[in-house]
């Protein structure tokens, strides 16, 4: 395997299949990378079918952060379940997230030393298309809904920053993207920066993350970035945007509220636990003292009791 601290400084693009941990050696170097090919194509061209509709049905931001002629559309667990398969559920992505947002620490009960272990769900679900004549947003850190306070560090350190970052998104393009229509505009390294620096984000530090349909950037929420410029006249750019939070934080976007309970019902439990309907251990989330899957399957409770964590 090449070590990434050989390679050209900037995101990197890997395919598919390329291994794990260098993927996530790419992740803790740069703030991000490119996975090539990572949804097949008629998965995207199905899932940009299930969106169209609900894209056209939104209504223009109230202020700076989506320009007028950016078009949203949220809740996409409860509109299309072909992006839930395909790309919440994408197991490099759920593993990607798996290894930075797991949270495990222990506690004394009683003389009974436990551990406590706590899994990331998603924190947000949407498609956006950047329309002709749109200007790039502020350059931001999406982990600023979190609250997060992050010291300025020179590299990834696996033992010192495994509880550092707070969330990890993904942009699915739905078509081309282009510098020219709109892709994300990216500061490589950024997630080491402190939070105190005194100057803010500049848009020269920037490179345009560009890809082909189907492709994904996958990042820490603690890089700066925004979309960029749409300087073409007639292309709009789509994608899909994902975020994974730590389990024990609140979601971006109410799931709960965003997917109806009769939708959330048809999908299968592995997707209903990474919606919410699952413990964040040793005991956040739980109704009537049990686990949520069973407020949303009553079926499954049996012989269940609340009990010890």
């Amino acid at each position: 395997m090449t070590e990434p601290s050989t390679l050209t400084q900037g995101v990197q693009c890997v395919s598919k299949d390329t291994p794990l941990v260098e993927i996530l050696a790419h992740m803790k170097r740069d703030g991000g990378v490119i996975i090539e090919n990572l949804i097949a194509e008629e998965d995207i061209d199905k899932t940009n079918e299930e969106v169209k509709h609900r894209l056209a049905q939104d209504v223009e931001w109230d202020g700076v952060f989506f320009p007028k002629e950016t078009k949203r559309a949220n809740s996409m667990i409860a509109v299309s379940p072909t992006y839930t398969q395909t790309q919440l559920m994408n197991p490099t992505f759920q593993a990607i997230c798996a290894h930075f947002l797991t949270t495990r620490h222990w506690f004394w009960w009683g003389e009974e030393r436990k551990e406590s272990v706590s899994k990331p769900y998603v924190s947000s679900c949407t498609a956006m298309e950047i329309g002709p004549g749109a200007k790039a947003q502020p350059l931001h850190r999406d982990s600023f809904v979190n609250h997060t306070w992050l010291p300025e560090i020179e590299a990834w350190d696996d033992e010192r920053d495994k509880h550092r970052e707070s969330e990890i998104g993904m942009m699915v393009a739905g078509c081309k993207v282009t510098k020219e229509n709109g892709g994300t505009a990216f500061i490589p390294g950024s997630h080491l920066w402190g939070t105190d620096r005194p100057q803010p984000p500049k848009a020269q530090d920037t490179i345009s993350v560009c890809m082909e349909k189907g492709d994904a950037f996958i990042q820490f929420a603690s890089t700066y970035h925004g979309g960029g410029s749409n300087t073409t006249t007639d292309q709009k750019r789509l994608c899909y945007a994902t975020f994974m939070v730590r389990g024990y934080l609140r979601q971006e976007e109410n799931q709960f509220l965003a997917v109806p309970k009769e939708v959330a019902r048809r999908y299968d439990r592995p997707i209903q636990e990474v919606i919410g309907y699952s413990l964040s251990d040793p005991a956040c989330g739980y109704v009537e003292q049990l686990d949520p899957i069973y407020a949303l399957r009553p079926e499954l409770l049996g012989e269940a009791r609340p009990r010890d964590w």
